[in-house]
């Protein structure tokens, strides 16, 4: 080989020091991704729409109704029984079924349509897939809990105040922290429901579970099983939260703290699940 003809296969060959880097994958281009997908979606918006006018409508609805403009049969006024704050956030329990669905379907979707093994081939690792759809669900989740939540909760009250009815105020004993555990349990159910859809790759067997183990099963043992598994049974999700978004404690649920530790260990458990299951199984 010429030394003329060794030198233009050198200068051919692009040199080692001008070679551009191929991009790395990077946790934060995960997340990136991750967003590209959740805001594309129509259904994400109309959801989070759907979630907050659920929480604002139905606690408006029931304050207004508390306050002796509507009546029962009887004659008493509806939600009578009921404190102020369970009554100006009754729309909280219809917008727990709203962020279940929507977590368990950003959990599952991506198994359903069969994109998880692109997301699996760009991202080897795969912890990174969950950690950005955790990152750009609570993104767009909490803030829409937070200002429904806090509107619900000021409208409300104020409703019931200019009608004379028992009302309470953001200093009230217990109140901010009835307030906050309500956001904070609504956001957590989230979570749990994403990973839950990931963890069993089905949207209707992660609904099955979410809503039927974690919302219904609780209500119904405490019906069948003796008073004797009490002690067993405020343990479970749902039992563990209403300590922390309640007012009023009762003798047969947790604490404040130790029922929030509880749901916050359940919601741990969640995500241990759902990132084993990611790494130890084939898409």
């Amino acid at each position: 080989m010429s030394t003329t003809t060794l030198t233009q296969d050198l200068d051919a060959r692009p040199s080692l020091l001008g070679r551009t880097a191929a991009p790395r994958t990077s946790l934060a281009r995960v997340v990136r991704s991750e967003w590209i997908k959740l805001r594309s979606l129509r259904s994400t918006w109309v959801m989070l729409a759907a979630l907050f006018a659920s929480i604002v409508a139905f606690g408006i609805i029931a304050s207004a109704v508390a306050s002796g403009s509507v009546t029962t049969p009887g004659g008493a006024p509806a939600f009578s029984g009921a404190s102020p704050v369970d009554t100006v956030l009754s729309g909280a329990n219809f917008g727990i079924l709203i962020v279940a669905v929507m977590g368990v379907l950003v959990g599952a979707r991506e198994y359903s349509s069969g994109l998880i093994r692109t997301s699996i081939a760009a991202v080897p690792r795969r912890w990174p897939i969950l950690v950005g759809k955790l990152v750009t669900f609570l993104a767009v989740l909490v803030p829409t809990v937070v200002v429904s939540v806090l509107i619900s909760f000021f409208v409300g009250t104020a409703i019931l105040t200019s009608a004379g009815v028992a009302s309470v105020t953001w200093s009230s004993a217990g109140v901010a922290g009835a307030v906050l555990g309500t956001i904070g349990y609504l956001a957590g159910i989230g979570v749990i429901g994403l990973c839950l859809g990931a963890l069993l790759r089905g949207v209707g067997a992660g609904l099955g579970v979410l809503i039927g183990g974690i919302l219904f099963l609780p209500t119904l043992a405490s019906a069948l099983l003796p008073d004797s598994w009490d002690s067993v049974l405020k343990y479970l999700p749902s039992n563990a939260g209403m300590s922390f978004t309640s007012v009023e404690s009762v003798d047969s649920m947790l604490s404040y703290g130790a029922g929030l530790a509880v749901f916050v260990a359940w919601v741990v458990l969640a995500v241990v699940g759902a990132v084993v299951a990611l790494l130890t199984r084939d898409a």
